[in-house]
């Protein structure tokens, strides 16, 4: 989860017209995008009751301020992918955060958007105080810092997944601790926003990746000078600070490393001296960012190489005769006004430089707007229908081969030597030949409550080890396990189902023998108790992960723990403790997870059951397919709103492939508003006839929904529609009067 106080950048519009925009985008976002969509929303401390009144009081108090420009904040609280707050968390959230900052009783509008996987939580608050009639500055400035603290509360109350490297985390026992991290060398937010727009490595990565170990160890001026040279970069004093050329590109040294400082450097290496460096050290040529998406992004900078060095020429050869042009302009018209003295000739100078400046800014964005700049490289993607590529692109943190730091080695404590669990988990990994493992430490509580966290989970996601990577991982495990923690293991592959059997006895496991199937690994996770580990090849069709789930299910149910069903699921690490407080001995020690038998090998009596299953789904899609669904349109009367529902659906269905029944019911919506329909009457009319469309309607507030998308039609996205629209406007007509007729792909005419 993460927070961000959005800076306001509309400072030339009045303030009324900023604070108007923001409370109606965070109501209404599908107004300015469609494709950003409201779940929750609403207000506190406000007398009116309607979206147009609170603004409207907001507006009112915020004019009271006189020496604040705007007294209203706007943050955001974002959750990560696949993660879906309700309504009361929300509320939560927004109770907390106004206690927190200390704006209880304040002005506030919040609404929960969601336009991709994530959802986020827009809230404005006016810091204006409705009693004392003072503008509140929460923590004297600082609340990005306490943000980041309600952060972690929330994220422990509700369970949220937290980012990589939170700046706060909420101990066992509540206690509120700052995280204390190594410190990490990495370019600055602006740095890698350019990365993930263009997937080439900004300068300033360059100059760390390059050149922060040789100033780092430079004895001396000449030995970084020298050094330097040979990598392409060139250190320069500028004023007081200092600069580092990568090719044509200057970055500050101190942005590479805050040590960097010439002060600091100074300190170091003595007064500073002069480099001698090759005339030219040359342009250096773009590099990738990522090994995701390699050859697209390859053919992402041929595209755009030639087109780039052309625009950016014959800019600077304009902003050159522009500046030509001023300094004409500034001798002519200034000769004339020295006659009437330097107070005079001053304010000429002012307003002729402010003049030109605001030309040279103009140039600048125009050539921009020009230029266009090149797409950025995942629009690029999608551009071309590489939708696939784009998102791993998006989320190459969890696919890239290789991280430009590597993380710090493990220190192996003294007297500790991983020797039974390493060899435990070699046989193992050869028997189940899995291309990752992922580490799972659980900590089971004597009341029966866990806590359980992934070891290679990072940024909120996880993709497992391979087998060195989790071997070099052991020690740090055998620490965990000392400090009272479970040790699992899952294994993952993409080309093969890991199919686990657990909590079997003797019996069922001599029985699950005896019926032909071949387990590759069987471990006894306690005594008496057993575990056996499936390995079968995938089908290949679109029904493996269900083709899995299934018949972990099965075979569960007849021979192990009747709960199991999922086909991905973390069982005992062999070598390790089962430490459950359960099995606990006299002597305070556990048993350990043993590993009975491990060889590579596939179950062919489970693969011919997994074809079957497939063969079933299938059979079941097949027959699905053919069965096409029928909506209730008996008795059709011309005029009547819901008959005139379903004709419409019954046309949209004929040209488009019905994925988002939402999206459909906006289109029926705005085509009964056309057709003169009244708000009231659509309202009612997708109120009732929506859910008789859907196969589930489960979990949806229906008048709410209603209400959404007559706010839809009826408002500024259905006017804009609708004018995009008007050539249908009498075909609408014509569908919902009956009087509309087309061909089919038979050749036959419909109605």
């Amino acid at each position: 989860m993460i927070v961000k106080k959005i800076k306001n950048t509309k400072t030339e519009k009045p303030k009324a017209w900023q604070i108007g925009d923001l409370v109606d985008y965070i109501r209404f976002p599908h107004n300015r995008n469609p494709q950003e969509k409201i779940e929750c929303a609403g207000g506190r401390n406000f007398l009116s009751a309607t979206h147009t009144g609170q603004k409207a009081e907001m507006i009112a108090l915020a004019r009271e301020s006189v020496h604040s420009h705007m007294p209203v904040q706007h943050w955001m609280f974002s959750w990560q992918e696949g993660e879906q707050p309700t309504r009361e968390q929300v509320e939560e959230v927004v109770d907390m955060f106004l206690e927190k900052m200390e704006l209880a009783e304040h002005q506030t509008v919040y609404g929960l958007h969601y336009d991709t996987d994530n959802y986020h939580l827009h809230i404005a608050v006016n810091r204006m105080n409705p009693e004392t009639g003072k503008v509140v500055l929460p923590f004297n400035g600082l609340d990005i810092r306490e943000a980041h603290k309600i952060v972690a509360h929330i994220e422990s109350g509700q369970g949220w997944a937290s980012e990589e490297n939170p700046m706060y985390a909420v101990l066992e026992d509540g206690e509120l601790v700052r995280r204390r991290t190594a410190r990490e060398i990495k370019p600055k937010q602006a740095a890698l926003d350019f990365e993930h727009a263009t997937g080439e490595k900004s300068a300033q990565r360059i100059a760390q990746e390059r050149g922060h170990s040789i100033i780092k160890d430079a004895q001396s001026w000449p030995e970084l000078h020298k050094k330097l040279a040979e990598v392409g970069l060139r250190f320069e004093k500028k004023g007081s600070g200092a600069i580092i050329f990568v090719g044509e590109k200057a970055v500050k040294a101190s942005s590479v490393d805050r040590v960097f400082s010439m002060g600091k450097l100074c300190k170091r290496l003595g007064e500073f001296e002069e480099g001698t460096y090759p005339d030219a050290l040359g342009k250096i040529a773009p590099e990738p960012v990522s090994s995701v998406n390699l050859d697209a992004w390859k053919m992402y900078q041929e595209e755009f190489a030639g087109g780039q060095r052309r625009a950016g020429t014959a800019g600077n050869a304009e902003l050159a005769r522009m500046k030509e042009r001023h300094r004409f302009e500034r001798k002519k018209a200034l000769s004339h006004l020295a006659k009437y003295g330097l107070p005079v000739l001053n304010i000429a100078r002012h307003c002729l430089m402010a003049q030109q400046r605001a030309e040279r800014i103009s140039l600048r964005s125009g050539r921009k707007k020009v230029r266009g700049g090149k797409p950025r490289f995942e629009n690029w993607l999608r551009s071309r229908g590489m939708e696939k590529e784009a998102n791993c692109w998006r989320y190459r943190a969890a696919r890239e081969e290789k991280r430009h730091t590597s993380p710090p080695a493990e220190r192996r404590e003294k007297g500790v030597e991983p020797m039974r669990e390493l060899a435990d988990f070699r046989k193992y990994a050869d028997a189940v030949n899995a291309e990752r493992y992922r580490v799972t430490c659980i900590k089971m509580e004597e009341d029966g409550g866990k806590k359980t966290f992934i070891l290679d989970k990072k940024g909120g996601m996880t993709r497992g080890f391979s087998p060195d990577e989790l071997e070099a991982h052991i020690p740090e495990m055998l620490r965990f396990q000392k400090r009272g923690e479970n040790i699992y293991y899952t294994p993952l592959s993409d080309d093969r189902h890991h199919i686990l059997i657990d909590d079997m006895t003797r019996d069922s496991l001599k029985k699950f023998q005896e019926d032909g199937f071949r387990p590759a690994v069987v471990l006894e996770s306690s005594p008496g108790n057993y575990q056996c580990l499936l390995t079968i090849p995938r089908q290949g069709t679109e029904f493996d992960r269900d083709v899995g789930n299934r018949i972990t299910e099965r075979l569960n149910r007849e021979y192990g723990d009747k709960k199991l069903c999922g086909c991905i699921h973390p069982h005992r690490a062999p070598g390790f403790a089962n430490r459950k407080p359960k099995h606990k001995r006299e002597d305070g020690g556990y048993p350990q997870v043993k590993l009975l038998f491990a060889e590579r090998r596939e179950c062919g009596k489970a693969l011919a059951l997994a074809r079957r299953i497939d063969h079933e789904y299938a059979e079941a899609a097949e027959k699905r397919k053919a069965e096409r669904r029928t909506f209730p349109m008996s008795d059709f009367r011309p005029g009547d709103p819901a008959s005139a529902y379903y004709a419409h659906l019954e046309n949209i269905r004929r040209h488009l492939t019905i994925e988002d029944y939402s999206r459909v019911d906006a289109m029926i919506a705005l085509r009964l508003r056309s057709n003169g329909h009244s708000r009231e009457s659509v309202e009612e009319t997708i109120r009732t006839c929506a859910p008789t469309i859907r196969e589930t309607q489960t979990g949806r507030n229906w008048q709410r929904y209603a209400e959404r998308t007559a706010d839809y039609a009826f408002g500024p996205a259905g006017d804009r529609d609708l004018e995009r629209n008007e050539r249908y406007r009498e075909l609408w007509r014509k569908i919902e009067n009956g009087g509309y007729k087309e061909k089919s792909k038979t050749g036959l005419r419909l109605r």
